[in-house]
């Protein structure tokens, strides 16, 4: 190489460093050099991941640091300004809030009068509501003793009379049903496809039975005298043992009577809405 080359490359290095163009420390150059070193200088060296978990409460802000330079990392505590004047760099935090919900407005007051009638409204529905309701309630009522164990505690000559009149109870109310849909679909509850929408005009009278249960009650306990007098007419008359005796009874009045009793009602219903009972094959 000569020294007229040596020279001027000494000279041009010399005008580079004199007009600062000279790559600075932090220029891509030097990052690209730099890239093997440590960001993370001081904080949980012995962790493999350093992360953060945090939450924000509505309104709240918090300011967390990205200098890794922070003593109260994940918060910054302001080192990055100290950072920056030192190296020329130009991070700063994250700042993160959350806003506030929304407050509703207040609803508009509503007048005295309609208060009042809104009022009289609710607390007339809810002592209805009450009243349906303990009618059906198995839990302790007012003189200690549920449905079921008043029933018991009326004796077995009761007891008795209320499977009866319920059974009578739920033929009415099957008759009246099947007069309704025969009535208003001009078919037979028999007919193909016709008994599922039957069943759901029947539950709505099955729901009417149970609300009238007390009903019920009062009458079973004045038939249940007619079904002491027929148990020991049968006592006397076949000369079987009482329990034999109420077998009788139960067979002849809650069975033999309750199939007896829907058949005549189901005809009558039929009948009277003018639809046979069996549909006729086709």
């Amino acid at each position: 190489m000569t020294s007229f080359t040596i020279l001027t490359s000494i000279l041009a290095f010399t005008a580079v460093q004199t007009n600062g163009f000279a790559p600075s420390k932090h220029s891509p150059l030097t990052t690209q050099l730099n890239a093997a070193e440590r960001i993370n200088q001081s904080i949980d060296l012995d962790s493999p991941k350093v992360a953060t978990l945090d939450s924000l409460a509505d309104g709240s802000k918090k300011v967390y640091c990205r200098c890794w330079q922070s003593g109260t990392f994940p918060l910054c505590d302001g080192a990055h300004v100290a950072h920056n004047k030192e190296t020329g760099d130009n991070v700063g935090p994250l700042i993160c809030s959350a806003a506030k919900p929304k407050e509703e407005a207040p609803a508009a007051e509503a007048p005295a009068a309609a208060v009042e009638v809104a009022a009289e409204a609710t607390e007339d529905k809810a002592s209805i509501f009450a009243k349906i309701k303990s009618m059906f309630k198995t839990k302790k009522e007012d003189d200690g003793l549920s449905f079921k164990e008043k029933l018991a505690k009326a004796g077995l000559s009761v007891l008795l009379s209320y499977g009866w009149v319920s059974n009578m109870s739920y033929s009415v109310t099957l008759s009246l049903a099947w007069y309704g849909f025969s009535k208003k679909t001009k078919l037979s509850p028999l007919a193909p496809g016709q008994w599922k929408p039957f069943l759901a005009v029947y539950a709505g009278f099955y729901v009417f039975n149970n609300i009238v249960r007390p009903i019920r009650f009062a009458a079973s306990a004045v038939v249940s005298k007619y079904f002491d007098n027929a148990v020991a007419f049968i006592e006397r008359k076949t000369k079987l043992s009482k329990k034999w005796s109420i077998f009788v009874m139960v067979f002849l009045a809650n069975i033999c009577g309750t199939f007896a009793a829907m058949g005549l009602g189901v005809k009558i219903a039929s009948s009277a809405a003018g639809v046979p009972i069996f549909p006729a094959k086709v």
